[in-house]
């Protein structure tokens, strides 16, 4: 009887738990629908056009050798775009001052003061502490990073290039900015929940350091160091592990689907590995670097514009050049296409590829939801757009710029735009899925 109820309890505490994390999971989802039109972070502010200022230097008193490491921690500081996270770029705040809102789908983390003011900032740090921040994703105090810190990917950097980081952020002017509290979803508040999501992901041993591979040039060895480290580029172009939805992303990238592109705050970051750009000049992708150009030169947008804008273009050429020569070597398993609505296609493509022009009628591009332009249109025949968007004509780039599009998924990017047209003159891109569903195209 004893080892029945015991049984019985076991059992009971396991669906217990079951229930707990079912509910949990549910409420995580319902509070992420809640706040999907309202996303917090850094991205919010591309639009505005106004973006952080690096620091002028003051190095008069500094030996030519602390001047070497400091313009060698400059270097990697804007490889690593830390500006953008530790920056509001709203043209008041410092920068490095901290205080900018990420969304997480388990609430929101605020970044930290990282210039040297000693009450508010990283100025009493030893450089001990500052790697093993960077390294092992913990604090002077003791306590967990959230991975919104990419430790993951900082640890390939080296000891000495976070001493020459360290020693850069210890030049740049102190701010006396107060820093923060998260406002994380209970129980995601609970700093020490975070050695679950390190067991499960966060192998120190394993990625600790940048292997330098002999049988390669030293151009390609660079490349390969600041895209797996500093760059932390799979943070974006990775698929993540996540839960029921992608929405609800863990932060803990798919490694054999490394750089195959994954979707972030609602725009493509596309696959970069050999597959996409192995054919692809480096004079050609170096516009996207220096001028924002996507392939085929519709604009670049989204999150990638503030990355271009305060890190990739800060770097000399050389450092771009030997990082597309280690991306065009990248060979990486493909992950499975998910299985979307024909709508979630031509509206992902339409968001990633044609907004750019079409949703303010740029270059004499039909307006997004103009009902006559495209009425006019569609009377002169739905293959015929369908032709001119797939192959170009006019300003029209084949595809809208989108090299690795089928033509089935351009035409369901103009099914996508005809339905919105449909509407009214006031259409906006994010119910015209819900128009497309209810028409026949």
């Amino acid at each position: 009887m004893r080892k029945l109820f015991s049984y019985l309890s076991r059992k009971k505490l396991v669906i217990a738990l079951v229930i707990v994390f079912i509910l949990l999971i549910i409420f995580i989802y319902i509070v992420n629908n809640i706040l999907v039109n309202a996303r917090l972070s850094q991205a919010a502010y591309v639009s505005t056009g106004i973006f952080p200022t690096y620091p002028t230097l003051d190095l008069k008193n500094k030996t030519q050798e602390e001047i070497k490491q400091i313009r060698s921690g400059e270097f990697l500081v804007k490889a690593s775009d830390c500006i953008a996270c530790h920056t509001i770029p709203d043209g008041k705040h410092q920068a490095f001052s901290g205080g900018l809102p990420m969304q997480t789908p388990f609430g929101v983390v605020y970044s930290p003061n990282i210039t040297p003011d000693k009450k508010t900032g990283i100025g009493t740090w030893t450089e001990k502490q500052f790697i093993t921040a960077m390294h092992d994703g913990i604090s002077p105090s003791g306590y967990y990073y959230y991975p919104a810190l990419p430790y993951l990917y900082f640890n390939k950097i080296t000891p000495s290039d976070l001493r020459a980081i360290k020693a850069y952020l210890d030049v740049i002017p102190a701010v006396n900015q107060q820093n923060k509290e998260n406002n994380m979803i209970f129980p995601f508040n609970w700093r020490f929940l975070q050695l679950g999501w390190r067991i499960l992901f966060f192998y120190p041993e394993r990625s600790a350091g940048y292997q330098y591979n002999s049988k390669q040039s030293a151009a390609w060895n660079l490349g390969a160091y600041i895209v797996q480290g500093p760059g932390h580029c799979a943070m974006c172009h990775t698929p993540s592990y996540y839960i029921v939805t992608p929405s609800i992303s863990l932060g803990a990238p798919i490694r054999k689907y490394d750089l195959t592109g994954a979707e972030i705050e609602g725009y493509l970051a596309p696959n970069i590995t050999k597959t996409n750009l192995g054919g692809i000049p480096d004079n050609e992708l170096l516009k996207i670097f220096t001028q924002y150009q996507m392939i085929g030169g519709a604009p670049i947008q989204g999150p990638m514009y503030e990355a271009i804008h305060d890190s990739l273009k800060q770097l000399p050429e050389s450092a771009l050049l030997a990082m597309l020569q280690y991306l065009k070597t990248v060979e990486s398993k493909l992950p499975p296409q998910p299985s979307l609505r024909k709508t979630d296609i031509g509206k992902s493509i339409y968001n990633n590829y044609c907004s750019a022009c079409h949703q303010a009628g740029i270059g004499g591009a039909p307006r997004f939801g103009d009902q006559k332009t495209w009425e006019a249109f569609e009377k002169s025949g739905v293959d015929k757009l369908y032709s001119i968007a797939i192959h170009g004509g006019g300003a029209m780039p084949a595809k809208g710029t989108c090299i690795t599009c089928s033509d089935y998924e351009v035409e369901l990017a103009v099914d996508y735009m005809i339905a919105a047209s449909r509407n009214s003159h006031e259409i906006k891109s994010e119910n015209a899925t819900e128009i497309l569903s209810n028409q026949n195209l």
